[in-house]
């Protein structure tokens, strides 16, 4: 990115936030009986507060598009209307079958509510349409009693581990890897959390089987799932480890009848099977990773079960080779720290803007005019699914492949909280040719992609 080009850009993500941020910061209008009213700040002390503001902000979160109230007592409540708007352009391998182009991502309007920071309501709507179920994804009510416990009712999200658990706007790279394809689902049913300590996170998931999985395919059946992540060292050890976690998760479904699909982190499918009919199906996920100041490590890794497959002819077979793993590393090139918290990675913490730049290594790093840092990422994921599949004539070799591996490398520019511009790439290899790659069983196709969160 040149640096005019990353100047306009940071100035347009300047202008946004101190113009939503005058609303929020804006002098209260005189009570009745008042016998002043508040002087009203010129434009360039309001900068000054505004940035003075954002050095002591704590997180580098999502922009405001415009919210309303604040929880100052109880009773209060604060209503957040915004939204995510993702565009990107693809320039997919000579051979692929997808055509390169400009492709609206996501298109989501946001409205959440929360009363006295115990009671939120989240709806999050889907415009585009393809990847989702009722045109949305988040529907839900949440309740907290007491500091512990919480209960969550609606259309949730179900996540085994960390990566599909986080928000693709705290995400470092465009897309998941193949662990979350298979386990990964939006459902209707209720979600229980607990979370004893800072440390310790466990949450039970129940849902009726009227969901969906990332590429909008149906999950029709029922599962209960249990959670738990714990960072052993939070409290206890060097700072250097304090990041440190270990997760594990597991799900049962007491039948299946779904399908599965697994894509590329770009969406170009590698395998797929029609409707699987089983007695039921069991899934096991283990995590691990570690964080500390820019750097990050995730790894995790799943298995799944499905027993009594009905197969062509008399009989039945038992598919309990379904395995994934998948493992990323990042970088933020500043002195921002990369944040992780009950069983998800969040929005980085700000360095203080004390900091010299000649103390700072990373600072000659930064983009001039953007306000945010640059981030690096990398992961690899590998899916390796049952032969049975095949030789069952329950999958083909074309569009499936039994094994295939992904590496993806993303650059992304931070412009401005809520506002990201990442130009990523993803080297697929897959153990057959197929037809998505134009015959060939080796892929590399590049993104771009420009959001925002508000």
């Amino acid at each position: 990115m040149s640096s005019g080009v990353a100047g306009t850009f940071g100035s347009i993500g300047r202008a946004l936030r101190i113009a939503a941020l005058a609303l929020l910061h804006a002098p209260a209008v005189a009570r009745a009986g008042d016998s002043q009213v508040q002087a009203v700040e010129s434009p360039a002390e309001l900068a000054d507060r505004i940035a003075a503001d954002e050095r002591d902000a704590p997180e580098w979160s999502r922009a405001v598009l415009l919210r309303l109230g604040e929880r100052d007592g109880p009773g209060d409540a604060e209503l957040h209307f915004g939204g995510r708007f993702a565009l990107d352009f693809n320039r997919w391998d000579r051979r692929n079958s997808n055509h390169s182009g400009f492709d609206l991502a996501a298109l989501r309007p946001l409205f959440e509510a929360d009363v006295n920071g115990r009671s939120q309501l989240r709806a999050e709507l889907d415009l585009v349409g393809t990847d989702s179920k009722r045109h949305a994804y988040d529907l839900w009510v949440r309740q907290e009693f007491g500091r512990h416990l919480a209960l969550q009712l609606g259309q949730i999200r179900v996540a085994m581990g960390s990566e599909y658990a986080t928000r693709e706007e705290n995400l470092p790279l465009i897309g998941y890897g193949f662990t979350s394809y298979l386990t990964g689902r939006y459902d209707l049913g209720a979600r229980v959390t607990v979370d004893p300590n800072a440390a310790l996170h466990g949450e039970l998931v129940g849902t009726l089987g009227s969901g969906f999985g990332l590429e909008g395919e149906g999950k029709d059946d029922p599962l209960l799932m249990a959670r738990l992540t714990v960072e052993p060292l939070h409290a206890i050890g060097p700072q250097w480890l304090r990041g440190l976690y270990f997760g594990a998760a597991a799900a049962y479904q007491p039948r299946f009848r779904d399908e599965l699909r697994v894509t590329t982190p770009l969406q170009s499918t590698v395998f797929t099977t029609g409707e699987l009919r089983a007695d039921r199906a069991a899934w096991a996920l283990v995590e691990a990773g570690w964080h500390c100041g820019p750097f990050r490590l995730g790894f995790e890794g799943t298995r799944g079960v499905l027993d009594n497959v009905d197969v062509a002819g008399p009989g039945v077979k038992d598919m309990d080779e379904l395995f994934a793993w998948t493992a990323c590393a990042s970088v933020l090139l500043s002195g921002d720290s990369v944040t992780w918290s009950r069983g998800r990675w969040g929005a980085f913490r700000r360095a203080p803007a004390r900091v010299r730049p000649d103390e700072d290594a990373f600072t000659a790093l930064r983009v001039r005019g953007v306000d945010g840092p640059i981030e690096l990422a990398v992961r690899y994921s590998n899916a390796d699914l049952d032969r049975d599949l095949f030789r069952n004539g329950l999958a083909s070799y074309d569009p499936s492949t039994q094994e295939v591996r992904t590496f993806s490398a993303n650059v992304i520019f931070h412009l401005a909280p809520g506002t990201r511009f990442q130009v990523g790439a993803v080297r697929t290899i897959a153990d057959h040719e197929l037809s998505t790659f134009g015959g060939a069983n080796r892929d590399t196709s590049l993104v771009a992609r420009f959001e925002v969160d508000f």
